[in-house]
């Protein structure tokens, strides 16, 4: 196979199924490397946005996308069936929550139907979208095989997680390692070839649902450290010290210690979803995770807890609740949500 003989991807046409803030990237940093590339959305806005240069990147990709747009090896469309023009696809699709806070597996579904609909023999797949344990097998691997396609036979498939920090300079896609995990070595070997010029370095794992936990143990771990973060800052509060230079003392610690701050919830596309994936599948198999349930609730409650503070600040300096004048002075710093990260501002409620 292409991915195995050559140990880059030059003359390959990649196809990225999905160009949001995971897909994008990770097709620009492929079009860098000589891949030719398809990109593929199926919301005919968001491809004019690209096209037009309007949209969230750092100035590093901005300058792949300007590069990208200009040449002829980056191609646009929101035909599903385009796929069929490529050695190889990536699926970087949303894998919400619903409202009742169960994985919405639509369009992560829908994706995954329509590329095993269009797979050829010699094909490789690899999923990037965070879900639940065995998700590649159930929603690939096994559809392929209903198809006379056999993982690590006659097509390829594999898990790599994205692990993409939006905006931070400091951890772009380039510079952080990727995991892969194949359903079998052929499989893992062409998607460590694929993916080797979107990350710094690959780590290669045993099987698909390795990978897939490692996501979500990942996310989980920031999950319930910013639950604990939140709660002893309001331990604090309630002890009449600033949370954060308590932090910033306990960070001095050379080992054992990784460095959360206090903040108003949690962000992001990640971290208020993906721990639920984990809880949803182990409430099917009556397994229980109390830890991590307790975090997500205290999660889920803390923007009320931050408005209730808030409204508290404001009686205390006598300012109207409903005054666009802010609060400069409080003895409670609040910071970022998704840490560890730098310390928060100072100006805080």
């Amino acid at each position: 196979m292409k991915f195995i003989a050559q140990r880059d991807v030059t003359g390959l046409t990649v196809a990225v199924v999905g160009l949001g803030y995971v897909g994008l990237p990770t097709a620009l940093a492929l079009t860098d490397a000589g891949a030719t590339v398809i990109g593929i959305d199926c919301d005919p806005a968001r491809l004019r946005a690209i096209a037009r240069g309007e949209v969230d990147l750092l100035p590093l990709h901005h300058a792949q996308l300007a590069c990208a747009t200009a040449g002829d090896g980056f191609r646009l469309t929101t035909d599903a069936a385009a796929v069929g023009a490529a050695d190889a696809v990536i699926i970087c699709v949303p894998t919400p929550v619903d409202a009742r806070r169960e994985p919405d597996l639509t369009a992560l579904a829908a994706a995954c139907a329509s590329v095993v609909e269009h797979t050829v023999p010699g094909r490789l797949v690899v999923l990037t979208s965070t879900s639940y344990v065995g998700t590649t097998r159930d929603l690939l691997v096994e559809p392929l095989r209903a198809r006379g396609l056999t993982a690590d036979e006659n097509v390829y498939v594999a898990f790599a997680p994205e692990r993409i920090d939006p905006g931070n300079e400091r951890h772009t896609p380039e510079r952080t390692p990727r995991l892969v995990g194949g359903a079998g070595p052929h499989s893992t070997r062409a998607a460590a070839a694929l993916l080797a010029p979107t990350a710094s370095a690959i780590r290669t794992v045993a099987d698909p649902e390795t990978a897939e936990m490692a996501k979500l143990w990942e996310n989980t771990y920031r999950a319930v450290n910013i639950a604990l973060a939140n709660e002893l800052a309001d331990a604090c509060h309630a002890l009449g010290l600033a949370p954060v230079p308590v932090i910033e003392a306990a960070a001095t610690k050379p080992y054992g210690f990784m460095p959360f701050y206090p903040g108003p919830g949690v962000g992001g596309h990640c971290i208020p979803c993906d721990p639920h994936y984990l809880l949803w599948q182990l409430g099917r198999i009556r397994q229980q995770a109390p830890v991590v349930a307790t975090a997500l609730a205290a999660n889920g409650g803390r923007p009320a807890r931050i408005t209730e503070r808030a409204l508290d600040l404001l009686a205390r300096s006598a300012v109207p609740a409903r005054s666009p004048t802010s609060v400069r002075e409080a003895p409670t710093p609040c910071g970022h949500c998704c840490g560890p990260a730098s310390p928060p501002p100072s100006v805080t409620l």
